[in-house]
């Protein structure tokens, strides 16, 4: 019988990808055999940045899978991530943080079913969204 691939799921905006969201896929691939990566989608992040994202959809999908460290790019129109997680079977959760308090039911899911959470770092002198909108407002 084939051993079943362990499968890991980070999900997020990935508004314009920096070295620290390359570091959080390596490291999400570091634990298991298969890396998904949801993508949250233009609706959800307007919901929640109350803005337009700054890329679509499926040019973030094009470069997040051109990644070598990324096997699957999925939307994620949920801020909750638990129907993917169900969906495939996912065994190692990687989560930021500043996230933990709101995903109290992905976390007792992936408890229950005896998966693990992870969490991702904050990396440092990365540039953000938040700072290349600052930088072309103040032109």
């Amino acid at each position: 019988m084939e051993k079943k691939q362990k499968v890991v799921l980070i999900q997020g905006a990935w508004e314009l990808l920096h070295s620290g969201h390359v570091r959080s896929f390596r490291r999400a691939k570091s634990y298991g055999d298969y890396l998904i990566v949801a993508v949250n989608t233009p609706k959800l992040i307007e919901d929640y940045k109350s803005r337009k994202p700054l890329l679509s959809y499926k040019d973030k999908k094009l470069i997040i899978e051109a990644i070598r460290y990324v096997d699957k790019v999925v939307p994620a129109p949920d801020f909750s991530p638990l129907k993917l997680l169900q969906k495939y079977d996912v065994d190692v959760y990687m989560i930021a943080p500043e996230w933990l308090s709101g995903k109290t039911e992905e976390i007792a899911y992936m408890k229950q079913k005896g998966g693990t959470i992870k969490m991702c770092h904050n990396y440092k002198n990365v540039v953000r969204s938040s700072d290349i909108r600052r930088m072309l407002k103040d032109g």
